[in-house]
């Protein structure tokens, strides 16, 4: 016998899964960062979605990044390199 808490929870647990992993950071609120290397002092754009994962709000501002130009790894605060408003699609 199946219990009847089971088949209500996992309907909503899917749906919250589909809404919080793969609406909201495809079509939510979208952040673009400008960002500068500290070695090659070349900038880069970095899009984000705020509090999209688990690490996002563990880190809050903070990402470890690599350099797409020369590889070195920086830590970079990226809410206040924001150069562009929350885009929506």
């Amino acid at each position: 016998m199946v219990d009847l808490t089971l088949v209500i929870a996992l309907p909503v647990i899917m749906v919250l899964f589909v809404v919080l992993f793969i609406l909201l950071p495809r079509y939510g609120p979208h952040y673009t960062s400008r960002l500068k290397c500290p070695r090659c002092k070349k900038q880069f754009n970095y899009h984000w979605v705020p509090g999209a994962t688990l690490t996002s709000l563990r880190y809050g501002n903070r990402r470890r990044l690599k350099c797409p130009y020369c590889g070195q790894e920086a830590i970079y605060n990226i809410a206040t390199t924001r150069v562009s408003k929350s885009k929506t699609s």
